[in-house]
């Protein structure tokens, strides 16, 4: 070879590497690519992603072979620079997620610039030409088997447009007839499916033509569709594929082994698959090996790169992504407390960086002295990690929230009291919004820069100088432009009264972020809830509209918003989490409780309440319309019936949402230990139970929330005074989907009455 095909070939090894290292992420990490383009861009794709990666493959061991010997095979040489070409116009306009694939579109268009350059200087000029390169001898009519593997491999490209066009054509509908989610960014992902088969399909031309010139290139189509047969069974085992999908796995194995009997009886003897072939083969090839490698100074070159990437290599492994067994804690509620359950690489934050946000923006805080804690974030003595925050390593030790992070209370008798905490209550204290938008904010500060972050984590911890490397120029950048990247994401909530401490926005993120809805600008702030004794709560509507009866969907759902994906998320872990809530009691009222009231508070409680909320009833676990329970409407309507459709489409792993329903009003729950569920109603917007039981209009307007003071006459906590209002967040009724009218059960009761009921209220 003359030295541009030489060039032509160092460059075509360079770019094959590439994309062999992108294709093995799209098949075997897809939530690490995720992590660098947005999670929301991959998840439920996950299928596509990795089909796009299986097709990268097999068009890199067509290239492999051609960049042997540009010359001999420069057809495919040219069908190559073609793809590259291909590849860079569908990335730059038909995958506009992040910049991320802008710039693999510039790289695909400087290949196709350099290698077709070295191409067309490198070839001699009366083999510039397609038909000059292709030949013209063709498989001859008496030997039948190769003329039956050229018709039967044009057969098979025809096949494959079977996928291709209405991949790009129509992806909505073809998604929809796969049984695949209905989620924007797969559509995204099927048409790049669509797009890297049209490519990979045109490989299979000239040796369709001329299957004995290029013998070699026609058993490389037996192995790419073998290939493909292998990916959709290993595919089926993540995603269990059934229906229109099972036919890819049937159209790649029957073509596979076809063309193989067809090759195997057709090709010379020299051709054709033996022991003595491939012996003879891989002879050759570590004969061209070696006459690569011919001198000292060549050899010794080589082995350091290799020493070096493999150096390279180890030190990526270890610390970007070295996965340590999870934590099994031999308490179930320390498991609770903290257990990670799955969440996707978006979704944690590295541990080391963790310790230092409160001080580094501590500007940011509304306590700085308190660090987290002053978010709402529960510690326990000894902790280095609040309640509800697991510890995982995947290549570096990173941090996440789990369940208990929204589902742990606490209360003191007194200001000066010990802080009780109550496992499984709403998260009554925490300001998960303010929690978001400090990360959000942290990062964005102009001196969140590695060598500021990393100098304070050296404060803390002893940094291998290959750590140091890896948090300076690979950790820290990833996590600003993660978190950057989230808050883009989470603009919609800048439109919406604040949430404030104890309550959150339940299903527009998984709308607007998981689902990629259209921002319908509905309200959907509600109050967290208990989880306590979930085994009695099966089969009843779960929710506060009542939405879905299967607690498995529920916790699944409630998992995949705050950012466990299909393929992130921890099935054994998960379940001992959820063991645990099945069986876990409401803690215990701890004050004192007047006996004398309670017997004619159970009667007041039998004739006003429990007919709805006492398990075993016949409205319990039932759904009251809106219009008869007259409280705020707006949760309801954020939960809408084209989001229940979506729901319906996902059918991914443990992610299977068959059970949700649109309803037309709020679920009768059970109330057991109601007393440390303060505010009231599904918004919070009642803040104790003696204000549940005055009319409407005489509820307060305006109280503080997240203030842990327990207020037994009032069977809440303190919502006025100095101290709630400087701990609290001011709650204001008038404020859209903050209404506390309806629910007046009980409200017609005098004085004495409402209190005896409360008394008895306080036993549940």
């Amino acid at each position: 070879m003359n030295s541009c095909l030489t060039w032509f070939s160092r460059v075509l090894w360079l770019s094959i590497l590439a994309h062999l290292g992108y294709a093995g992420l799209l098949m075997f990490a897809p939530d690490g690519f995720g992590g660098v383009i947005g999670a929301e861009y991959v998840e439920f794709a996950y299928a596509y992603v990795a089909n796009v990666g299986m097709l990268l493959a097999q068009i890199c061991l067509f290239a492999i072979w051609t960049a042997n010997d540009p010359q001999r095979y420069r057809i495919y040489a040219w069908l190559l620079v073609l793809i590259h070409v291909g590849m860079a116009v569908f990335l730059a306009i038909g995958m506009g997620f992040s910049s991320a694939f802008g710039l693999f579109a510039a790289l695909d268009v400087v290949l196709a610039l350099v290698l077709g350059g070295l191409l067309y200087a490198g070839l001699p000029e009366a083999d510039d030409g397609f038909a000059q390169a292709l030949g013209t001898s063709g498989p001859t009519p008496e030997n039948s088997y190769l003329l039956w593997f050229s018709r039967m491999t044009w057969l098979g490209m025809l096949a494959n447009m079977v996928f291709v066009i209405p991949a790009l054509a129509v992806p909505e509908w073809y998604g929809g007839y796969l049984n695949t989610p209905d989620v924007a960014a797969t559509y995204s992902w099927l048409r790049y499916a669509g797009v890297a088969l049209l490519l990979a399909t045109v490989l299979y031309a000239p040796a369709a033509l001329d299957p004995r010139r290029y013998h070699v290139f026609a058993w490389l189509s037996v192995a790419a569709r073998l290939f493909a047969a292998a990916f959709w069974i290993w595919q089926n085992a993540f995603w269990s594929f059934v229906g229109p999908m099972a036919t890819f796995f049937v159209a790649d194995g029957t073509f596979g082994l076809i063309f193989a009997y067809l090759l195997q009886t057709g090709m010379p003897e020299e051709y054709r698959i033996s022991c003595a072939n491939l012996a003879n083969l891989l002879a050759q090839w570590l004969d061209l090996l070696a006459s690569k490698f011919d001198t000292l100074l060549k050899k010794v070159a080589v082995t350091a790169c290799l020493l070096v990437l493999g150096v390279v290599g180890y030190a990526f492994w270890a610390n970007m992504l070295r996965t340590e067994p999870e934590t099994v804690f031999s308490s179930a509620e320390e498991q609770f407390k903290y257990g990670a359950i799955g969440l996707g690489m978006q979704a944690r934050v590295p541990y080391y960086i963790w310790q230092v946000m409160p001080e580094l923006c501590a500007n940011l805080l509304p306590e700085p002295r308190n660090g987290w804690a002053s978010l709402g974030l529960l510690y326990e003595d000894g902790k280095d990690l609040p309640v509800g925050f697991a510890k995982r390593t995947i290549g570096y030790p990173s941090v996440e929230p789990t369940c208990s992070a929204c589902h742990t209370g606490s209360y003191r008798a007194t200001a000066g009291g010990k802080r009780e905490i109550t496992l499984g209550s709403p998260s009554q204290q925490l300001d998960l919004q303010s929690f978001q938008w400090f990360l959000y904010g942290c990062v964005a500060q102009p001196d969140f820069t590695p060598d500021n972050v990393l100098a304070k984590i050296r404060e803390k911890n002893q940094l291998s100088a290959t750590e140091a490397l890896f948090y300076q120029y690979l950790i820290i950048p990833f996590t600003k432009q993660a978190l950057l990247t989230q808050q883009k994401a989470y603009e919609w909530q800048k439109s919406r009264p604040t949430q404030g401490r104890g309550r959150t926005d339940t299903f527009n993120p998984t709308k607007f972020n998981v689902f990629h809805q259209a921002d319908d600008h509905t309200i959907g702030t509600v109050d967290l809830p208990a989880i306590w004794n979930q085994r009695a709560r099966e089969g009843l509507s779960l929710h506060w509209d009542g939405n879905n009866n299967s607690i498995y969907e529920r916790n699944y759902a409630a998992a995949m918003a705050v950012g466990a994906t299909p393929y992130s998320v921890l099935p054994d872990q998960f379940k001992l989490i959820t063991d645990f809530v099945l069986q876990l009691a409401p803690p215990s009222y701890p004050f004192s409780i007047d006996q004398t009231k309670l017997e004619h508070g159970w009667r007041l409680y039998q004739d006003n309440c429990g007919g709805c909320h006492d398990l075993g009833t016949q409205k319990v676990g039932t759904v009251t319309p809106v219009n008869a329970i007259g409280t705020d409407r707006h949760r309801l309507d954020s939960f809408t019936a084209n989001l229940v459709k979506t729901f319906h489409s996902i059918q991914e792993r443990q992610f299977k949402f068959d059970a949700y329903s649109k309803t037309d009003g709020y679920s009768n729950l059970p109330i057991d230990g109601i007393w440390i569920r303060a505010p009231y109603l599904h918004n919070g917007s009642v803040p104790d139970l003696h204000a549940l039981l005055q009319a409407p209009g005489q509820r307060p307007k305006q109280f503080y929330t997240g203030y842990d003071v327990y207020d037994p006459a009032k069977v809440g906590f303190i919502t006025d005074g100095p101290e709630a209002k400087q701990y609290g967040f001011l709650f204001d009724t008038t404020q859209p989907g903050n209404d506390n009218s309806g629910h007046a059960y009980g409200t017609d009761l005098n004085e004495g009455e409402k209190q005896d009921l409360l008394e008895y209220l306080k036993t549940l």
